[in-house]
């Protein structure tokens, strides 16, 4: 049967769809906050950088030694501690990376339109890189094995370990519609950003508003703790439903504030 492995060209496109989405949603975001509110592109491609460094560097150094250490098996061992920890660590690591983004640029900045420019680069660079990479990564394995079944893979990527077997098995069996989920996935967690780099920002520029930052924290980890319980517990459908709703309440908040520090900008 795995030398029959195929996946169906609809599911192709839903996955080339998907990564497209990725790149065409921050830069589409990015020219609208240029245009609208003007905002510069400076914080968006700051956003880009901060990122991978904090959230894919930094923060999977902190996962290798906690994780491979002694709490390993007991953090693993538990989804509701796994959760809460992986919410932390992105929590922690990203909204950081964040402040620190942002207090450093403080003297170039010409308002919380900048933080808009910003979360729209951080959050989209996380899609690219995230979600985007994974569909172009799938649609190569997909055309290899459609050409040569898992003779013509093994020759792409050399011998296939049993977790890679049940991955690859997985992602041809799955229908075309899941994948448009992961379009969906990526615009909730880039508005969370946005939302999230207004927060960060008025807590940098203004002392008495300090809280936004520790609240931003505690949002994100709440957002990432939610979404691996609903993930592990409920079809995809309740997890992105729930997420995107929590998000939306995470916006509200921050077009409040972000109208409010508008108004008080020069």
């Amino acid at each position: 049967m795995e030398n029959n492995l195929m996946v169906a060209q609809a599911t192709m496109i839903a996955m080339a769809l998907a990564g497209i989405f990725t790149v065409v949603l921050p830069l589409g975001l990015g020219i609208f906050f240029w245009r609208k509110t003007g905002g510069r592109w400076r914080f968006f491609f700051l956003g880009c950088v901060i990122f991978p460094v904090f959230a894919l560097v930094l923060e999977q150094q902190a996962h290798r030694l906690l994780l491979g250490g002694l709490l390993g098996p007991a953090l693993q061992g538990n989804l509701w501690l796994y959760a809460l920890y992986a919410g932390l660590m992105a929590g922690v690591f990203e909204e950081c990376g964040r402040w620190l983004a942002l207090k450093l640029t403080l003297r170039w900045s010409r308002g919380p339109e900048d933080a808009l420019m910003y979360g729209a680069g951080h959050g989209g660079i996380e899609a690219v890189l995230v979600a985007g990479m994974t569909m172009l990564n799938n649609i190569i394995i997909s055309l290899a094995l459609n050409r040569g079944g898992l003779a013509a893979l093994e020759d792409l990527m050399g011998p296939i370990p049993e977790a890679g077997m049940a991955a690859i098995q997985g992602m041809a069996a799955a229908p075309a519609g899941l994948y448009f989920w992961t379009a969906f996935e990526r615009l909730s967690a880039v508005g969370l950003h946005i939302a999230l780099s207004v927060l960060v920002y008025t807590a940098v520029r203004k002392r008495g508003k300090w809280y936004w930052f520790p609240a931003a924290i505690l949002i994100h980890t709440l957002m990432d703790m939610t979404a691996v319980l609903t993930n592990a517990l409920f079809p995809v459908a309740v997890t992105e439903g729930t997420i995107a709703l929590l998000v939306l309440g995470v916006i509200f908040l921050a077009r409040k504030i972000y109208l409010d520090e508008k108004q008080k900008t020069p």
